[in-house]
């Protein structure tokens, strides 16, 4: 026989499993809306390395156009305050940025000029020749998936010594998530 008691912390282990079961059904929904499938983020002391993998439902050509659209780029991306094309030719560029990278309390002003080799639709090469970091260069690559399109990012950091203090894996990921969540929602505007 149930007593008052042990009814209340059955009722309680219940509705802690319904909440529980809410809470992971939401989490799972959320992530399978997000854009970024995995980010992997290793350190070695002195060098970062991203591989991160999204999908973005558009085809192709559109997430080409937002991915290069370097001009316009503080519009849509959360932490470039501006960004301008300073040089191109055919398939090359040179652009500058500035711009804050936040997590939490933590912010990392940067400015960076970077040549940009492009082979249309498929992959976008960047490699800073200036700027705040001691290296920085990476690699987006495009195909086809479906209805919409596969994108592979690796980047290579070495931090200034500024930035060194700041900067975390965490930092890295989140960044990467903000930053490529921003560029689809941006694609998905273009899609309409």
């Amino acid at each position: 026989m149930l007593t008052c008691t042990s009814l209340q912390r059955l009722v309680l282990a219940c509705l802690r499993g319904a909440v529980a079961l809410a809470v992971a059904a939401i989490a799972s929904g959320a992530s399978a809306q997000s854009p970024v499938r995995s980010i992997d983020v290793n350190y070695d002391g002195e060098t970062y390395v991203v591989k991160a993998v999204m999908f973005a439902p558009v085809v192709q050509a559109i997430a080409w156009d937002v991915l290069t659209d370097f001009a316009h780029m503080a519009g849509w991306v959360p932490n470039v305050r501006e960004s301008s094309v300073l040089k191109q030719e055919g398939s090359q560029m040179m652009i500058e940025q500035r711009g804050t990278a936040k997590f939490g309390v933590l912010s990392i002003p940067y400015t960076t000029v970077r040549e940009i080799v492009m082979n249309p639709q498929t992959t976008i090469r960047s490699t800073q020749v200036k700027g705040s970091m001691r290296k920085l260069q990476s690699l987006m690559t495009l195909s086809a998936d479906g209805d919409g399109t596969h994108m592979l990012y690796q980047l290579e950091l070495v931090p200034s010594v500024f930035a060194s203090g700041a900067l975390s894996k965490d930092f890295l990921k989140h960044e990467v998530e903000e930053q490529f969540t921003a560029i689809v929602g941006e694609m998905m505007k273009r899609k309409k």
